[in-house]
């Protein structure tokens, strides 16, 4: 893991309230939007953010054939997670969602181990992915109605979830060895790719949504275009190239806490017993994974 300073600590943090707060503003999107028309709306909104900066930092969108295959595997690496998120979400609790969601972090970590040359493993680091894995099998197997069952659409849901947190792994790394291109072309290039992506596959296979700007559906989808989208995906660029991928997969542990607790206040779900023990475990992780990283370093 590279040097992580207190503002990477920060920015780590908005990370975590921008990524989680998708859980619950996509339970109220689904009210009036498919997931796939969710998904178009908040790549589109994200692009003509990120590229209207883009314009007034004086930068143009970045050109070649090996960048752009770069940003389309990016972009592509955006577009699947968001609608794999917001596809499961419609059949389980956010909290639920959250939880699955903080898998990534042991792919990141392995796949940085071979692609990262300075995210190598030791035993520390695998020990406090191993502890931090503990508490998500404390979370998600104490209870039993949250198991990995085959009632009706529960069981792809979940699946989706884990696939979600392996593609933004995969972005991670994929943003951390690419051509070395700004922050902005990289997030503009690859959001470019992605949203109009998302927008043909719903034109073509939905037709257009009805869209209420004052309902708050529509609300809901903007806010996740502007901050879960455009912000956290400059700061998730910034943040990859300064402190390692590795550092960024820590917002898998922090999340599952964060969309927790956001759901038990916003959506009226339950929080028990065993979701506090599994917390304080992931946190236990988290720490050990960051001494770790810290004996790497030295």
């Amino acid at each position: 893991m590279k040097n992580s300073s207190l503002m990477n600590w920060f920015y780590l943090s908005l990370l975590v309230v921008f990524w989680g707060s998708t859980f619950a503003l996509t339970k109220y999107a689904l009210n009036d939007f498919s997931p796939l028309w969710i998904v178009s709306l908040r790549l589109s909104i994200g692009f003509v953010i990120i590229y209207s900066i883009l314009k007034l930092r004086g930068e143009t969108l970045p050109t070649g054939i090996v960048n752009w295959a770069w940003l389309a595997l990016i972009g592509m690496t955006a577009f699947f997670p968001f609608f794999l998120i917001c596809w499961g979400t419609q059949y389980l609790d956010t909290n639920i969602g959250g939880i699955l969601f903080g898998i990534g972090p042991l792919f990141t970590v392995l796949a940085a181990h071979f692609l990262v040359p300075d995210e190598k493993l030791n035993s520390l680091k695998l020990f406090g992915v191993i502890v931090g894995f503990l508490g998500l099998y404390i979370l998600l197997f104490e209870k039993p109605d949250t198991i990995i069952t085959s009632n009706d659409f529960k069981m792809l849901s979940q699946i989706a979830i884990l696939l979600a947190a392996i593609g933004y792994s995969i972005q991670n790394i994929a943003v951390n060895v690419m051509p070395n291109i700004t922050l902005m072309q990289k997030t503009s290039g690859s959001f470019l790719f992605a949203s109009s992506f998302a927008l043909i596959t719903a034109m073509l296979l939905e037709g257009p949504p009805v869209i209420e700007i004052f309902d708050i559906s529509f609300i809901s989808v903007l806010l996740m275009g502007v901050f879960s989208t455009a912000m956290a995906s400059m700061v998730m660029f910034n943040l990859t190239k300064v402190a390692g991928p590795t550092f960024v997969s820590l917002t898998h542990y922090i999340l599952p806490v964060y969309v927790v607790v956001l759901g038990s206040f916003l959506l009226k779900e339950d929080i028990d017993l065993y979701q506090i023990l599994g917390m304080i475990v992931i946190l236990a992780g988290i720490v050990l994974t960051r001494i770790g990283s810290n004996k790497l370093a030295n």
